[in-house]
């Protein structure tokens, strides 16, 4: 897997979740049309059947007869005075004839009771609307009478009789219905029932496709459950492989300070006189075998680092001065001619001792001598090592003259595996300060760092 696959892994999933939405989308759909379907045609077929011999509402057509009757002359009047007299006749007529029904409604019970007897949603809202009223004095000809204030929409004129349903549209149409008599001074009617309740409709259909999200979003939970699982999968495969290859890769670098202490402390003894002989081989052999051991020891260190805490640490009491001079002795006989090392000794109290591991010491104390070297640039590298004493308080300070650390990095410097851009092409496992800390923590001591860029760093280890 490579940067390659992240966006081809975010269309992927795109993809999925679009077609999963257009299922569901139309499965949705298809829902609602089967609900408008059965709804319509139960509600249709009741309707029509209630109004076999009336219009509107039972007792409608009562209502409009008894008031249509009288105003036949007085149309046929109007309509031969012209358009403007038919228009008032019309508009005085339909304000008579809307109030009149809207007051003697009882399509709200009629309705309750179609919704009762056909198990329908008993959240269903109506509007009931008359769509075109006209006259006729010779059964052929008709003239059309909506009019007044009581029209709604001017574009599609409709007048509603009873109902609370807002929008009056083709989608939720039950039944629409158109009644004349072919004779002379009659009238011909168009009604319609209209019915919706999308609301409720939508919250039943989402009852239904309850398991059917279910399994939709446990699909998608279990594809992304098994890309992460995946994807976390490679990202440890991958630090595995690179810890492994970085290892394999520094292993020189790491172990170099003890065997390059050996082979020079072997060679010395090689070329030395017979004469200083026996003077030098007690040293150069005590080197060699105190190297031999740390080199012996550091591999099992290295792959336990993260067991040292303060409750498994062997201490034992320690000079410090003969200590880290030994330490600084050792290192400094495997350094360049270009490395200077010095040892300065601020102590009030030379023979001042303290409770350590003297192996973990010495180890800590180097990986900061070999980061000093490591990142220094410079001609001419220095190393300086300060024993310093306050009132209270026992502290070495190792300061280089080195390429120095930005302060946004001073704590990340401690983590483990942590390497800065300036560690690119030099060999490390970012172990060597995380070393140090845990050294540190394991002794209760405090771990301090300050550094400039471009002109060192120094790190303080305060040891009461």
């Amino acid at each position: 897997m490579n940067k390659k696959h992240i966006p081809i892994s975010i269309i992927s999933f795109s993809v999925l979740f679009v077609v999963q939405y257009l299922l569901i989308y139309n499965t949705f759909e298809l829902r609602n049309n089967q609900y408008q379907v059965f709804e319509r045609k139960t509600l249709d077929s009741a309707y029509r059947h209630l109004l076999l011999n009336d219009k509107l509402f039972l007792g409608g057509q009562e209502i409009i007869d008894s008031l249509i009757k009288p105003h036949y002359p007085i149309f046929l009047a109007a309509s031969e005075e012209g358009p403007d007299a038919f228009h008032r006749v019309s508009a005085s007529f339909c304000d008579t004839l809307i109030a009149s029904l809207r007051a003697k409604s009882n399509m709200d019970s009629i309705f309750r009771t179609l919704i009762r007897e056909n198990a329908l949603d008993s959240n269903l809202t109506y509007s009931l609307i008359v769509t075109d009223f006209e006259i006729t004095f010779d059964g052929r000809n008709y003239r059309p009478v909506l009019a007044g204030n009581w029209l709604i929409n001017r574009e599609h004129p409709h007048i509603l009789i009873d109902g609370d349903l807002e929008d009056i549209n083709k989608q939720n149409l039950i039944t629409g219905l158109t009644v004349s008599s072919p004779q002379g001074n009659s009238y011909k009617i168009a009604f319609s029932l209209h019915a919706d309740d999308i609301n409720s409709r939508f919250y039943k259909i989402l009852r239904q496709m309850a398991p059917t999200l279910l399994l939709s979003a446990l699909a998608i939970a279990m594809v992304i459950g098994i890309y992460y699982l995946t994807y976390r999968n490679w990202v440890r495969q991958k630090k595995m492989t690179e810890m492994t290859s970085d290892f394999l890769n520094s292993i020189t670098h790491e172990f170099h300070t003890p065997i390059t202490t050996i082979i020079v402390a072997n060679r010395s003894i090689e070329n030395l006189d017979r004469a200083a002989l026996e003077e030098k081989i007690k040293e150069f052999t005590a080197i060699i075998a105190r190297q031999s051991s740390r080199l012996q020891k550091l591999i099992k260190q290295a792959l336990n680092i993260t067991e040292l805490n303060q409750y498994n640490v062997e201490k034992e009491r320690f000079a410090l001065l003969p200590l880290l001079s030994e330490s600084v002795n050792d290192y400094r006989l495997a350094l360049d001619q270009n490395i200077v090392m010095e040892l300065i000794n601020d102590l009030h109290t030379p023979d001042q001792e303290i409770y350590v591991n003297k192996f973990l010491f010495t180890t800590a104390i180097y990986n900061i001598f070999d980061n000093a070297i490591k990142y220094n640039q410079n001609a001419q590298k220095s190393i300086t090592v300060r024993l310093l004493q306050t009132a209270d308080n026992l502290g070495i300070q190792i300061s280089d003259n080195g390429i120095g650390l930005n302060e946004e990095h001073f704590q990340r410097v401690f983590q483990k595996f942590y390497r800065g851009k300036e560690s690119n092409n030099r060999p490390g496992l970012g172990l060597g300060l995380f070393y140090v800390k845990k050294v540190a923590e394991a002794h209760g001591w405090k771990l301090t760092v300050s550094s400039n860029k471009e002109t060192g760093t120094t790190f303080s280890i305060w040891l009461l």
